[in-house]
């Protein structure tokens, strides 16, 4: 009798989760501008997201022009808005939905909606439609949710996450947009001091001068430590205590000038998904408005989740984006991959794209997509690098490249040190060895020497004049796709 009650149970539990389909969006299209796309509000549904283009197809489940997660419905609706997009009859939306409902995300892929007429625009949201909670008298949909397993033709993917969890071909894996609920559940924001490797002049704080969310839009931006400490700041003690995100009592945590070293001048924002997100293949999408100023920078990144192969570079780092604000660098953008703490294992893996007015007054997509065999760069949808390792793997470059303990990626693929999960990382970081030497003494220190920082410090005459409110890094979003 017990075995026959837990069967009936379990044919119930997945009966109700067969049931489910993403509802038919309703579009709406308004006089003189502006269209929303909404599906009604039922119990368990956790999140709606929307991606589309105007006129132009989808390739697949790409992020598309407009790209966005809703995290709780309105009057009743799920919606979103594109409130300044004009339309026209004729026009044609092409889109796919996204519902997480109990737990479990299911797609409706391959939507087109036809422009034929325009509407006034309501003053207010839709009414709730009437829902009924009596059973469905519908024949059971036979197509499974998507979850861990996927859906019910699922297709195999090299792509593992979360410590080795399988998926399947083309499944999202993180996409969201930023909210104070969403930084928490998902992202780690740091509070330490810079270090190694790029031993940046910066203290990573958690205060609402360097980090905040506006408009479901993460923007962080560096400040003058002495602007919001006092003067005098860089020459004291600073110990930031049981809210330090490092290792306790290390450099990470406290540090006491001495002699011709001197506190970080700046204080910045990072944020990493350590530990509670990473990926091993796939493609990552962020779009992104790139800071200004000068010895500013995007970080970027994606860091060994484990450190497998060692420490720091050892283990490697995919940078997604990397342009420098000053006025006479912002013209390069990079992306690639860092290999070693030489200035040869640095530029290695890194291909480049030039646009004459500059990488930081608009927003970009920038992409990366990476593969067993290869990683591969993009920005607004252009393909501007490959990386292949050498038949021998990217092992066989140490001696060149001046790689220390790069046998240590011998136990691995040719890709190795990148064939392990990594966790995200935005940030922005400022000064440090991220910028080469110059011996045109335009660049106001010397990397490693001791004197660095204060150096760069003493110059900030030069330098801060180019700080304004355009050099936050603004990040709308970020995807990740299995391959």
């Amino acid at each position: 009798m017990l075995l026959k009650l837990l069967a009936f149970l379990w044919c119930s539990f997945v009966v109700t989760q067969a049931q489910y389909e993403v509802p038919d969006a309703k579009v709406e299209v308004f006089s003189p501008k502006g269209f929303s796309v909404s599906i009604p509000d039922h119990d368990g549904i956790r999140l709606f997201a929307f991606h589309g283009k105007i006129n132009e197809e989808l390739t697949g489940r790409e992020a598309g022009t407009f790209s966005e997660d809703i995290l709780k419905p309105k009057n009743g609706w799920w919606t979103f808005h594109a409130p300044y997009q004009k339309l026209q009859p004729g026009d044609k939306i092409y889109y796919w939905t996204y519902v997480e409902h109990l737990g479990r995300g299911y797609p409706k892929d391959d939507q087109m909606y036809e422009v034929t007429e325009l509407i006034p625009k309501p003053t207010s949201s839709p009414t709730r439609p009437t829902v009924t909670t009596s059973p469905p008298v519908a024949p059971i949909v036979t197509s499974k949710p998507v979850g861990e397993t996927g859906y019910s033709s699922c297709q195999s993917t090299p792509t593992k996450f979360n410590n080795g969890k399988g998926t399947c071909k083309g499944k999202l894996l993180y996409s969201h947009g930023f909210s104070s609920q969403v930084i928490e559940k998902y992202w780690t924001v740091a509070q330490q001091f810079a270090g190694s490797p790029d031993y940046e002049f910066v203290i990573y704080v958690n205060r609402p001068e360097t980090i905040q969310i506006v408009n479901r839009k993460l923007k962080m931006k560096p400040v003058l430590s002495e602007d919001i400490y006092g003067s005098g700041f860089v020459t004291g003690d600073f110990n930031l205590g049981e809210n330090c995100t490092g290792t306790t009592g290390s450099l990470d945590c406290v540090v006491r000038p001495d002699g011709g070293f001197i506190l970080p001048p700046v204080l910045s924002s990072q944020i990493s998904t350590k530990r509670k997100f990473s990926f091993k293949y796939g493609t990552i999408e962020i779009k992104a408005k790139l800071p200004k100023g000068d010895w500013i920078y995007p970080e970027l990144y994606l860091n060994s989740a484990n450190e497998d192969y060692g420490p720091g570079y050892g283990s490697g780092q995919i940078r997604i984006a990397f342009a420098p604000g000053n006025s006479d660098l912002n013209q390069m953008l990079q992306g690639g991959i860092i290999l070693g703490d030489s200035v040869a294992a640095k530029s290695y893996g890194m291909k480049t794209v030039q646009k004459q007015t500059g990488w930081s007054n608009e927003y970009h997509t920038f992409k990366v997509t990476w593969k067993p065999e290869s990683i591969i760069l993009a920005v607004d949808g252009k393909t501007y690098g490959t990386i292949y390792p050498p038949s021998d793997g990217f092992v066989s470059l140490s001696s060149n490249l001046q790689i220390k303990d790069a046998h240590r990626w011998r136990s691995g693929t040719t890709l190795a040190p990148f064939d392990k999960e990594m966790y995200i990382t935005l940030g922005v970081g400022v000064g440090g060895f991220n910028f080469e030497d110059r011996t045109d003494g335009s660049k106001p220190w010397r990397n490693g020497a001791r004197s660095s920082m204060k150096d760069f410090y003493n110059a900030r005459e030069q330098w801060s004049s180019t700080w304004n409110s355009d050099n936050a890094l603004d990040i709308a979003l970020v995807k990740v796709w299995a391959l």
